[in-house]
């Protein structure tokens, strides 16, 4: 399909040196193969990386001079912090969000990129994923999330709305509402809540936009302390904001510390 139908668009992806290049490298090779093609890949090196990794990105980056941009932070800073200074590297207004060790549909910008034809105003687009183990033919589970906009408002109260890696982002409204910020591991929470209190308009597509791969740490975030602090903090600027009521925060801070 022809990228004239469609308007310019980034790709922000965070690698650091722990990642496994085998991974890396059948990530970006889902990017490559889209049936709607970026116009901008940018890659933040988060910290130096290891000298697979390097050969990785510029194997890919020789195939595609005019697509890679890469970003080289001189310290490891963390996600939140890498990813503020991708979205301030993007040279486009939409920009798809994609992890260093998952798969993408091979259609998924251009279902992306149709919705926000649809709806030129939405800041968020996300979808479904599939957790596969080791390859793609085992799938071992789906994440479904709330797909119109009042859903995942209601949803938003509870826990995060959105699978990170699959969502396309509107960069205006994310500078407005103060970009990526180092929030522990939930920073995607973080910044999806700030839009939401901004009252922009988001959504959510029914198709598995991302195959997640669950063999490679993803569920080690899980009832880690300093991530159930930082959802209580956010939990106290949503009450504040009237996303929430003070019953709902006294709820959801007795269900977290549980």
């Amino acid at each position: 399909m022809s990228n004239d139908e469609f308007p310019a668009f980034s790709v922000l992806m965070s690698v650091y040196k722990k990642e496994k290049p085998a991974f890396l490298d059948k990530a970006l090779k889902s990017i490559e193969d889209q049936t709607v093609q970026p116009n901008q890949i940018v890659l933040v090196a988060d910290g130096p990386l290891t000298e697979s990794l390097n050969n990785v990105i510029e194997g890919h980056r020789k195939n595609f001079p005019e697509k890679y941009d890469i970003l080289k932070l001189p310290h490891n800073r963390g996600l939140g912090f890498a990813l503020q200074k991708g979205v301030e590297h993007c040279h486009y207004d939409r920009i798809a969000r994609m992890d260093t060790d998952d798969i993408s549909v091979n259609n998924r910008f251009e279902l992306q990129l149709k919705a926000i034809e649809e709806e030129p105003d939405l800041a968020i687009v996300g979808g479904k994923i599939d957790e596969f183990l080791g390859n793609l033919d085992r799938i071992v589970g789906k994440r479904n999330v709330p797909l119109p906009n009042e859903e995942i408002r209601k949803f938003i109260k509870w826990r995060n709305p959105f699978n990170h890696p699959t969502v396309m982002i509107n960069k205006n409204a994310v500078m407005r509402v103060g970009n990526y910020q180092a929030n522990g591991k939930i920073e995607d929470y973080f910044l999806w809540s700030k839009l939401v209190i901004a009252n922009y308009k988001v959504k959510n597509l029914p198709e598995v936009l991302v195959h997640m791969r669950v063999d490679a740490g993803i569920y080690s975030r899980r009832g880690d302390y300093q991530n159930v602090k930082q959802i209580i903090h956010l939990r106290k600027i949503l009450r504040k904001s009237h996303i929430i009521s003070t019953e709902e925060q006294y709820i959801g801070d007795l269900i977290n510390w549980a």
